[in-house]
């Protein structure tokens, strides 16, 4: 295990932990050098500390398809070398002078948005709004690495009970499917259309049957596996895309009524139009995954001849962490099943290949970093 490599300078800026004999202050990193190439596990500094900062040893970090498109070049990244890493779970083992109400070595789990505290969007609970934001792990070094330095306004107090690497993908996978139901306005005996069961399209269906109570929650994918695992986290009903066709298919199990609430977990051009087909009079289509191409709509046959709505959903908010963390601690959501696949730091490109190999049946990758 690494330590901190403690002297005069540090001590005036902030509290740390002695995590072993041997002082040191280098650490291992996955860092992305060149855009469409693998990470190159690294000897990199121990972050370093404002006065607001905590340091957080990693315990695990959440291997997401975000990951997978800042590697490629689908969405760009602030500087190279860069670590990437945004679902981060560990222990407080640093902590700023002016840091208060977090105690060396507390649990807990990392917010990726960091944002400035003070603009209009930060003070009503929109910080993901902020022109000043910058996402950890995509803008700033993330937590593919045995240390990340973060705000402390970014961190979760997170309850033992919780394994860390259930808490790691409760960074993104889990309260991005969380905001965007909540942003759908999703209503109990509503219909929901989840385009995409992957990693953040199955909790959708678990939250929107069991915390949002939707009547019906139809799950559409590609994969059989997937979706006899979403019919597990709670699909009333699921659809092959590649034997069936998805809106013929959601207009036969919805009595021609079609979707009250259509949320787009792949965002490619064909489920962006999908999406639109989907969903029924007065209501609501989510556009959450990332895709290179553009979508096109006909106004008046569809946002005005229906009356639908078409949100964006960007990240999730630190409040929607809290909440999911008092849902998942009381039972009312279970990740025990998310967590499919397990490897270690410096396996990162491995967990990578995982995450896209339908053939690996994965739900969830997570590099875990120990207990």
């Amino acid at each position: 295990m690494i330590s901190l490599e403690v002297n005069a300078q540090h001590l005036t800026r902030f509290e740390t932990s002695q995590l072993g004999s041997t002082l040191t202050n280098m650490m291992k990193a996955a860092r992305l050098h060149k855009i469409r190439a693998e990470l190159r596990i690294d000897q990199v500094p121990v972050p370093s500390m404002t006065p607001n900062d905590i340091l957080v040893e990693v315990k695990a970090s959440g291997i997401c398809h975000s990951d997978l498109n800042y590697r490629d070049g689908v969405a760009p990244v602030a500087k190279l070398p860069i670590t990437l890493g945004h679902e981060i779970a560990g222990v407080v083992v640093g902590k700023g002078r002016r840091v208060n109400g977090l105690r060396l070595g507390e649990r807990v789990l990392v917010h990726y948005v960091s944002s400035c505290g003070r603009c209009v969007y930060c003070r009503t609970n929109h910080e993901n709004y902020c022109n000043s934001y910058q996402m950890i792990g995509k803008d700033a070094d993330g937590g593919f690495a045995q240390y990340v330095g973060i705000p402390a306004a970014c961190a979760v107090k997170l309850p033992g009970t919780i394994p860390f690497e259930q808490a790691a993908i409760m960074g993104c996978a889990v309260p991005t499917a969380y905001h965007a139901l909540r942003r759908a306005r999703v209503q109990p005996k509503e219909t929901v259309v989840v385009l995409g069961a992957g990693g953040l399209g199955m909790h959708a269906v678990q939250l929107a049957k069991k915390i949002f109570r939707a009547g019906r929650v139809i799950a559409v994918d590609r994969f059989e596996w997937k979706l006899k695992q979403a019919k597990k986290f709670g699909a009333s009903s699921v659809v092959n895309a590649v034997s069936d066709d998805p809106v013929r298919a959601v207009t036969r199990i919805t009595s021609g009524m079609l979707a009250d609430v259509v949320l787009d977990f792949v965002g490619s051009e064909k489920t962006n139009q999908q999406s639109i087909e989907c969903v029924g009079k007065g209501g609501r289509v989510v556009l959450v995954g990332i895709g290179a191409r553009s979508m096109t709509v006909s106004p008046y046959r569809t946002i005005i001849g229906k009356e639908i709505e078409i949100l964006g959903v960007d990240d999730h908010l630190k409040t929607e962490l809290t909440q999911l963390v008092n849902l998942v601690r009381s039972g009312r959501v279970d990740l025990s099943r998310s967590v499919t696949h397990r490897v270690a730091l410096e396996e990162i490109n491995e967990g990578l290949r995982i995450l896209v190999d339908e053939d690996e049946k994965p739900i969830r990758v997570v590099a875990s970093m120990g207990d």
